[in-house]
């Protein structure tokens, strides 16, 4: 019951926590602790999926030598662009 109370509370006062400083600094976080910790462990995902692939044949030998870890670094150098220009636009 006490669960349902505090989540109701939040949920009507969530106004109150997005305030610009608390988006800035979101976004600050995101850029400068979180995608690097990202970084590391999506190097060491695809360093992994790089060395699977060689006991795969066919499509299964592209998907880990080439997509998946393609994919994995598209999506982060995205998000990097993405909050370097967030970043930049709000002077941090």
């Amino acid at each position: 019951m006490k669960l349902d109370l505090i989540k109701n509370e939040l949920k009507n006062h969530v106004g109150d926590f997005v305030k610009a400083e608390a988006k800035e600094a979101t976004v600050v976080w995101l850029k400068d602790k979180a995608l690097p910790a990202a970084r590391e462990v999506a190097e060491a995902y695809t360093t992994a999926l790089r060395e699977s692939s060689e006991k795969e044949i066919g499509w299964c030998k592209f998907r880990d030598r080439v997509f998946l870890p393609c994919v994995v670094d598209g999506a982060l150098w995205f998000a990097g662009k993405a909050l370097e220009a967030m970043a930049v636009k709000q002077g941090g």
